[in-house]
């Protein structure tokens, strides 16, 4: 924690949907949240990384959360009609930006400052992915990857890493979904409705905190049982 004893927790992808809702949830006089607009930091550049970081940390200190939580805009596209761009386009949103944060965390990591990382997937990395987002969803199995190499490798330094999987949110993001598939979808799952925003910030503002200390590499589904592990 920073001199005034404040937790600071950094937001990245704080602009979007869900995690607008986290900083909602998560605000406290005991939370310092902090959460760079793209142009502050372009997670598709690593000096734009680098010096956003740098100034975060000359101007707070150590960061105690990383909450990941980005993604381009989907495209209901057929695998057959994509391009190998399209996957490199979210690959390297995903897994590159998350992996350059951590990057720039080396020094407090290596230090033993107690560090956690959030990282939002989707349901759609469990059981069968649906038809037309093959790049959203092969850079969130890529991303999932990354973490739990993350949380066995950093738990050492007294770091953990852990995944929260929503299924279908409430958010801009199904913007291009025809309105009878959300309502079919929604009618499907056992509670009869879709994921909002705030009952995943729920689940990261659990993590975030000191009671959830001893976990690690675990990944919370939130999808009101419409895939069980």
């Amino acid at each position: 924690m920073n001199k005034n004893n404040k937790k600071t927790i950094l937001i990245v992808g704080g602009s979007g949907g869900i995690g607008s809702e986290i900083i909602k949830t998560i605000r406290s006089k005991k939370v310092k949240i902090l959460s760079p607009s793209d142009r502050e930091m372009n997670l598709l550049n690593d000096a734009s990384v680098k010096k956003a970081m740098k100034k975060i940390l000359l101007k707070h200190g150590a960061i105690d959360v990383v909450v990941f939580s980005v993604s381009l805009p989907l495209k209901n596209k057929s695998i057959l009609n994509m391009r190998w761009r399209d996957f490199e386009d979210h690959i390297d949103l995903q897994c590159k930006g998350l992996f350059s944060i951590m990057q720039n965390l080396k020094n407090q990591i290596m230090a033993n400052h107690k560090t956690k990382f959030i990282i939002i997937l989707t349901e759609y990395c469990i059981g069968k992915p649906p038809n037309g987002l093959a790049d959203y969803i092969t850079a969130k199995y890529s991303l999932m990857g990354l973490s739990k190499c993350m949380a066995a490798e950093l738990a050492k330094y007294n770091s953990t890493v852990n995944m929260v999987s929503p299924g279908m949110v409430y958010t801009g993001l199904i913007s291009f979904l025809p309105p009878k598939l959300i309502e079919i979808t929604a009618g499907k799952n056992p509670l009869k409705r879709l994921a909002t925003p705030k009952d995943v910030a729920n689940v990261v503002k659990f993590l975030s905190s000191d009671e959830a200390d001893y976990l690690n590499g675990v990944n919370v589904t939130v999808n009101g049982g419409g895939v069980m592990l």
